[in-house]
């Protein structure tokens, strides 16, 4: 059975409290138990040391009279009342004992009387003899020349400290148990009021689903647990609404982006089926439409490219790339490409750098970047590539001479459908993503790009690699 939070605090912190009451009470007893004893140890030692005195002779003779106690209280001062006196001989059998024991005996135990023939003091708890224990301290007497000549008792009863103790325990148990009731319930209403906040987080969180993402739980006390646990789940939430948002408008422009080639193919093979005796005509058709299928071949290429890389999180580092020879044969590629579009493609500099990664992806950033490069720059301009090492890092310069891109559309140019077509007027506009897999498969890597362009002289891309 689950209980809940309350519920538990509450039972903590009542058996934390009954055990430290336990605790605190048998620590008090025993200490108060010890007090008592030493006090009648001292008592019964004194009249046991009086008695030794006053009965036995020099000569090691007893003086033992009947009702010796009284006698010994009458006329030498010496306190018996309230005591159990007993003598033994040599052989542990009674002698004389004193008026108060009537015609009980206290026992002389085994290991009592073999203290006493070692010359050495006990003391001993005695039940059954009266109503309550008695403590009785066994004394031997010995001389030098007779050795063991008798052997004293003393006792006295336990009554007092017998009831003061039962009492106590009365009391005391009493009490645990009122403090333990009233601090569960005092622990409970705490336990009730400090995690009551969670309570209101709990439903304000029930609240907010995917329509209403732009709301936030509110924060009483930002410095406590409370309130860092708000804070989380706000950063949470926050960070929920940025994916949905993102996943909205990538769903939109997908369908935009597939939408037009799409509405376009339709049109045109529509204007076909009217116009089927017209050969020219149709093979005019018939390219554009090719057109149109190899751009929505290129979207969703792009866009399964994303989800890809999306799903694994990270490039699959499974080898040692020359990051150099990846830029040779990309820019061996483009070579051809940029003469037909009279654009001047060079490699400033080729140093040899090793990454570790996968060489398809690096392949491809480099790829995306040239192209990206040489797509916007104007007949008659230059594009230059440079691979360097910088510290640890690898670092990618690929530059245009084209007229760059505006300030405003500078921060967005790596989100994905986003376009500056209007800042790079070669009318050859892709979908949008080239740069945002650029950005993904360098920050797979563990790298950073970023791209610069002053007013008029065209953009620079910096890719910034670890270096294997």
């Amino acid at each position: 059975m689950a209980f809940s939070i309350r519920t538990r605090l509450t039972f903590w912190y009542g058996t934390l409290l009954t055990v430290s009451l336990l605790a605190l009470g048998t620590a008090f007893s025993y200490s108060l138990f010890r007090i008592f004893i030493d006090r009648i140890d001292e008592q019964v030692t004194s009249v046991a040391n009086m008695m030794v005195h006053t009965v036995i002779r020099p000569s090691g003779e007893l003086l033992l009279p009947k009702d010796f106690d009284i006698i010994l209280g009458r006329f030498f001062g010496v306190r018996t009342e309230g005591n159990y006196i007993q003598v033994f001989d040599p052989h542990g059998v009674v002698i004389a004992k004193s008026s108060t024991l009537e015609d009980r005996t206290l026992p002389l135990t085994v290991k009592a009387y073999k203290l006493a023939l070692a010359g050495e003091t006990s003391f001993d708890n005695v039940r059954g003899v009266f109503r309550y224990p008695v403590r009785v301290l066994t004394r031997p007497i010995v001389f030098k020349e007779q050795g063991l000549v008798a052997i004293v008792q003393v006792g006295t009863s336990l009554e007092a400290l017998d009831d003061i103790f039962h009492s106590f325990a009365y009391i005391f148990v009493l009490g645990i148990a009122a403090s333990v009731v009233i601090a569960s319930a005092l622990g409970w209403f705490l336990a009730r009021k400090a995690l009551k906040p969670v309570s209101d987080l709990t439903v304000l969180a029930r609240r907010i689903t995917a329509e209403n993402l732009n709301e936030r739980l509110n924060v009483a006390v930002p410095n406590d647990e409370i309130g860092r646990l708000a804070a989380t789940i706000n950063e949470m939430i926050a960070r929920l609404e940025g994916s949905f948002m993102q996943i909205k408008q990538f769903t939109a422009d997908a369908s935009h982006e597939l939408k037009t080639p799409l509405t376009i193919l339709k049109g045109e093979m529509e204007m076909a089926l009217r116009s089927k005796d017209d050969a020219q005509y149709m093979a005019g058709v018939v390219a554009s439409s090719l057109e149109e299928i190899d751009r929505m071949s290129y979207i969703v290429r792009n866009l399964l490219d994303l989800a890809r890389m999306d799903v694994e999180g990270k490039a699959a580092s499974k080898e040692m790339v020359g990051l150099d020879r990846v830029v040779a044969e990309r820019f061996e590629h483009f070579r051809r490409f940029a003469m037909e579009s009279r654009v001047e493609l060079v490699i400033l500099k080729n140093t040899p750098v090793t990454v570790y990664g996968d060489s398809v992806r690096l392949g491809q950033l480099v790829y995306n970047l040239i192209d990206n490069a040489i797509k916007y720059t104007p007949a008659g301009g230059r594009v230059e590539v440079s691979l360097d090492e910088e510290g640890a890092q690898a670092v990618l310069k690929i530059s245009d001479s084209g007229i760059g891109i505006s300030a405003e559309d500078l921060p967005y140019i790596f989100d994905r459908f986003y376009r500056v077509d209007k800042a790079r007027t070669s009318g050859l506009g892709g979908a949008g993503l080239g740069l945002s897999i650029c950005k993904e498969i360098t920050s797979a890597h563990g790298g950073a790009i970023e791209a610069a362009s002053p007013a008029g002289k065209g953009t620079v891309f910096t890719v910034r690699l670890p270096r294997a």
